[in-house]
């Protein structure tokens, strides 16, 4: 079993004194990061103005260091302060970033944070906690969802299978087979802020969006509804038309470049996992393109079997006694698993 924590991967920097405006650490995520305080996920988007995040950022970026740093305070709730971890990122970014990254996470983590956005007892305050990261492994984003549907306890896959991953920063697929994956046939491309991106072009036609942000755009979209001039707009009928855009565009190219004949004889299924498999009008879309050659399965809570991979290869890969962890640095949102040893 995992304990699996979740933040929007948002931040914002505040001089602001904050006290008792959320519940608990999870929604009052405050931290001081090179003598500055951010306020992170949840409560950013409570209490900010203009919370964001860069797009598919690797450590030694402001953006990665401080989502990272919450992410790490939130693991040691349940983890303790010395466990192992195992992260992704996207194939372009993997082949560039995951020699530097193991090398910079690989060591000890001073986290200062304000326990007064949530601490009702006398513990309120700046406090700070030291956490030892004892191994740290990196690998394909893709891969943890493999990891996933081929380990963990709902599916445990053995036949060779197609994975479509649709994240929010990168749409990435390939061929799983029992002796691995094969890399010729790895793609990734533009994720769902293409179909976001596209939504707001055509909302900006006939209205004045303001200063709304990425996040709140892709959580409308989300939603199907945004609220513009106090107003609730359906957004529905533009969802539809920029998804199958989006597929036409991006994912229908993509994977018949990747994939060949050969990969079809011996695959029968395709798994769509990530935040985007929640639409059924990209979903219903892929059915429709691989009708009679492949069944086309969504699995419970796509968007968690990257990190449930990132977590159970940690366990693979590092016989200790510390507890299993992984982290999926989202560009939508963060999550944070951890393995109960039990």
């Amino acid at each position: 079993m995992m304990d699996i924590s979740v933040f929007p991967s948002v931040y914002e920097s505040t001089r602001s004194d904050l006290s008792r405006v959320s519940n608990d650490l999870l929604s009052g995520l405050k931290i001081d990061y090179n003598d500055e305080s951010y306020m992170i996920g949840k409560l950013a988007l409570q209490e900010g103005l203009s919370p964001h995040r860069l797009i598919n950022t690797s450590p030694g970026e402001l953006d990665f260091d401080v989502l990272f740093q919450a992410a790490l305070l939130l693991a040691q709730q349940k983890a303790g302060s010395d466990f192992s971890m195992t992260m992704g990122f996207p194939f372009e970014m993997y082949q560039k970033h995951s020699d530097m990254a193991k090398q910079r996470l690989t060591k000890s983590f001073d986290v200062l944070y304000d326990s007064s956005t949530f601490a009702t007892n006398g513990a309120t305050g700046k406090q700070a906690a030291t956490i030892q990261l004892r191994n740290v492994d990196v690998i394909p984003e893709i891969a943890g969802s493999v990891i996933s549907l081929r380990y963990g306890d709902d599916l445990e896959e053995d036949d060779d299978f197609f994975v479509i991953s649709l994240g929010y920063g990168s749409m990435e697929g390939v061929v799983s087979t029992t002796n691995g994956i094969i890399r010729r046939t790895a793609t990734s491309t533009h994720g769902m802020r293409y179909a976001v991106n596209m939504m707001k072009e055509e909302l900006q036609k006939d209205y004045y969006l303001g200063f709304k942000t990425e996040h709140q755009l892709n959580v409308a979209f989300q939603n199907g509804k945004i609220t513009v001039d106090k107003r609730s707009v359906d957004l529905t009928a533009i969802r539809r038309k920029v998804l199958k855009s989006y597929f036409e565009n991006i994912i229908r190219p993509a994977l018949a470049n990747s994939f060949q004949d050969s990969d079809f004889a011996t695959c029968s299924k395709i798994y769509l996992v990530g935040g985007g498999a929640y639409f059924t009008e990209l979903t219903n879309r892929i059915t429709e393109e691989y009708d009679g050659i492949l069944s086309v399965e969504v699995p419970d809570k796509p968007e968690q079997m990257a990190v449930k991979g990132y977590c159970l290869n940690t366990a693979m890969q590092f016989e200790d006694e510390s507890t299993p962890v992984g982290i999926d640095m989202g560009n939508a949102n963060t999550l944070i698993a951890v393995m109960d040893k039990a």
